[in-house]
């Protein structure tokens, strides 16, 4: 624990690297004609610092990383896939050996995906909508919600500054008195969040909160008129060249209700390269492969920094704030500043995006409950250090 600490955010990188290794110079495997892959030597990376990142994903020294994938400027130059133990939503899996193939829990980068499908839902014309009071798209249940419920906007749903009473940053995951876990007990969980009392005004203040996923996974169907996995689908997956046997939505039918939503807040599970390319939508404005997937507009309001923090631990001392369910770190160190987009999931999964440099760094892990919960700010640091 001590020799993690002293590469904790704000890092100070390589400064426990050990000896240089060779240089890597094959570059990640061309499967398909979705990425165009690249070496490192090729890109401009510091292939000796690279390698050093290697042997510590390898060792063990960068705690229980299970994959890692770095596109720079549009290719794929880095990919590797290490072993270790993992979960499914929760379920033990035990020790696991991945592959290119192996899908992965994304918990909460979960709700990064559902806004982006609510952006494809609302597309262009989307800033009335933002301004507009949730319940209007919620009729059915405007008679049950509290006082001062009427006034909380979509976009305080977003940046989750609705002001719901929620407990979900002071009881853990394992303990069903946490508001997300027993969200999954309900008849309706759209309506066991939207009839929840108000604790603090709408807008006020940032509070970390799933069941504001829920509401936008409801109103995707809303909006659309179809199934919420089916939207995704059609919108989504298939436009990025992603197979259905290949993605896996948990929590689908555990409502006792006609309800016909997934966890739309944590139960998203894919293979390393189709999160990377969710990545690289941001990346690029919401393009893929020519393709305009994701509304330009709503990619860059979701990574704006709509919302400080006011918890140390969930904010990395105030690095991160939050846009649109996507958060926005301000990061510092010896290789110099820089600002991160990041799909942030419990365990050590994340895709961040940098686009000052060009980069999307794709990290899943197994780290749930062991305190190495800033590996993967350790593994970004390493990168970023070697980057062009």
């Amino acid at each position: 624990m001590r020799r993690l600490l002293t590469c904790l955010i704000p890092l100070i990188i390589l400064g426990c690297a050990g000896s240089t290794s060779p240089s890597l110079t094959n570059s990640p495997e061309q499967r398909d004609n979705d990425w165009v892959t690249t070496t490192l030597e090729a890109s401009g990376f510091d292939s000796a610092k690279m390698a050093v990142l290697t042997q510590r994903l390898k060792s063990g020294w960068h705690h229980n990383v299970h994959m890692v994938l770095v596109e720079h400027d549009g290719r794929l130059v880095y990919e590797k896939y290490l072993a270790g133990k993992d979960q499914s939503w929760g379920a033990d899996l035990g020790h696991r050996v991945f592959k290119q193939d192996s899908r992965h829990d994304l918990r909460s980068v979960s709700k990064s995906v559902t806004a982006l499908l609510l952006g494809i839902a609302l597309g262009d014309d989307f800033e009335d909508a933002l301004q507009r009071p949730v319940i209007e798209y919620f009729p059915e249940y405007a008679a049950q919600v509290a006082p001062g419920v009427e006034a909380v906007t979509l976009h305080q749903v977003l940046t989750m500054s609705a002001g719901f009473e929620w407990n979900e940053m002071e009881v853990p995951y394992s303990n069903n008195q946490n508001d997300e876990i027993r969200m999954y007990y309900t008849d309706d969980p759209v309506q066991f969040v939207l009839t929840r009392p108000l604790r603090d005004p709408p807008g006020e203040s940032w509070y970390y909160n799933g069941g504001m996923t829920m509401v936008l996974a409801a109103l995707v169907e809303k909006i659309s008129g179809k199934p919420f996995l089916e939207f995704a689908r059609e919108t989504l997956t298939e436009p990025l060249g992603i197979s259905d046997k290949d993605v896996e939505w948990k929590g689908l039918g555990i409502w006792r209700s006609n309800v016909s939503l997934p966890s739309a807040a944590s139960g998203l599970r894919m293979r390393a390269r189709d999160l990377a390319k969710i990545g690289s939508l941001m990346l690029h404005d919401g393009r893929w492969n020519g393709r305009q997937v994701v509304p330009q507009a709503w990619v860059r309001v979701s990574s704006e920094r709509h919302m400080e923090q006011n918890r140390p631990k969930w904010s990395l001392e105030g690095i991160y704030g939050y846009g649109y369910h996507w958060w926005h770190g301000n990061f510092k160190g010896e290789y110099g500043d820089f600002s991160a987009i990041a799909g942030v999931g419990y365990g050590g999964q994340r895709v961040y995006i940098i686009p000052e440099r060009k980069l999307v760094i794709t990290i899943f892990a197994g780290n749930y409950g062991n305190g190495y919960w800033r590996t993967s700010e350790q593994v970004l640091a390493d990168i970023v250090a070697a980057a062009p």
